[in-house]
């Protein structure tokens, strides 16, 4: 039973740990399976300014360079994976609108605040790529706006404050600068209910329009900025794993319907009898990956604490070990910086967690150059030499 408990645990650490190095997908957004999002990871706070222009029912009748007002503006947000994000965005200012046929000019307060969902289109239709320089967004949220101090030629109005909800949607072009740092040209448009801007409505449309062009700044905050995708142990493996814990299965049922009352087993003399164990044998151990990572899985421990004992009984004997990059999957780069990065992960972990002097380990890679197996996924490997 305890061995069947120990399978169950090792196929669920292998099925959820992440592999693939952060930064980017093998395959697009769409598609990809991404490592857990923490909470703390890939939140964002932007500051920036604009242009309002409300569209109600006079206001086209009036000259465009009197309509538009400046409009600061403030967010913050998450992105829950690389294409889906949610944001809080506050604006406010003044609003320019118009009546009698825009002879007389309404000027106004307000201040507005929404909460928006994002779609980075960019990330889902295409590979995920921190590094992309820009990447399209459209959005739409729910929000309210709060407006005051209506003055029209300078007189005061009375009620002196409205309030209304608002459908909001847009575009932000997103252009990075840097891993943390990135411009947001954002368009977009917000409904108010029609008497917002207090004017006397001639065409009774039930809704009015604030339009907004802006550019913010938006900073990446956290230790994580980006996502990583998790790739899952290859299925031939878990298969093997669950045919172990049938088997397994099968035995324990079988032993539990021996009859109780089994025969005495016959005595059996102990021999005394001292085995020598050569220590200077040694068995090549291999230490296996999955697709495309260099981490080294707890199952693989094993093969890099056997190598360790076998140096540390041997205290002249050294060790090569050579990296491997299965040919069906990547391409002759990224197949030698995966080698690469294998060997010296494997090797790294022999020297620092076993003492073993660095003296004794060389480390050779060799991308998919080589393939020292004919099972294409074998070829995800490190492998420990003798010298």
């Amino acid at each position: 039973m305890k061995k069947v408990s120990l399978l169950l645990v090792l196929v669920f650490a292998a099925i959820t740990m992440s592999a693939q190095e952060s930064g980017f997908s093998t395959k697009p957004g769409r598609n990809t399976t991404f490592a857990d999002n923490g909470f703390w990871d890939n939140w964002f706070i932007g500051i920036g300014a604009g242009a309002n222009v409300y569209l109600g029912d006079n206001d086209s009748d009036a000259k465009f360079l009197s309509r538009p007002t400046v409009a600061p503006q403030l967010q913050f947000g998450k992105w829950f994976n690389p294409y889906i994000g949610g944001r809080f965005k506050f604006t406010g200012g003044a609003i320019h609108t118009f009546e009698n046929n825009a002879n007389d000019m309404m000027h106004h307060k307000y201040v507005g605040g929404e909460f928006d969902f994002m779609w980075n289109v960019s990330d889902y239709l295409l590979k995920y790529n921190s590094k992309r320089v820009y990447s399209f967004i459209p959005f739409v949220g729910l929000g309210a706006a709060y407006g005051w101090d209506y003055k029209v030629k300078g007189t005061e109005l009375h009620p002196t404050s409205q309030k209304s909800l608002t459908l909001n949607a847009g575009i932000i072009n997103n252009f990075r600068l840097s891993n943390r740092l990135s411009l947001a040209i954002e368009i977009s448009a917000s409904t108010l209910k029609d008497d917002f801007d207090k004017a006397n409505n001639v065409n009774k449309i039930s809704y009015d329009i604030l339009a907004n062009a802006s550019a913010s700044l938006v900073y990446k905050l956290g230790s994580k900025t980006d996502f990583s995708e998790a790739l899952l142990m290859d299925q031939g493996l878990v298969d093997d794993l669950n045919n172990q814990i049938n088997k397994l299965r099968q035995e324990n049922a079988r032993l539990s319907q021996r009859p109780e009352n089994c025969p005495k087993c016959p005595e059996v003399k102990t021999v005394e009898k001292v085995v020598e164990v050569n220590k200077g044998s040694f068995v090549s151990n291999v230490v296996f990956f999955r697709l495309g990572s260099a981490n080294i899985d707890k199952n693989q421990e094993v093969s890099i604490f056997n190598t360790a004992k076998y140096l540390q009984d041997n205290p002249n004997a050294k060790v090569k070990i050579v990296g491997y990059a299965d040919k069906k999957t990547g391409n002759p780069t990224i197949n030698n910086k995966l080698s690469e990065k294998r060997a010296k992960n494997v090797a790294n972990a022999l020297i620092n967690k076993y003492n073993i002097n660095s003296n004794r380990v060389t480390v050779e890679w060799k991308g998919d150059t080589e393939q020292p197996y004919a099972e294409n996924a074998w070829n995800r490997v490190a492998i420990f030499f003798a010298e």
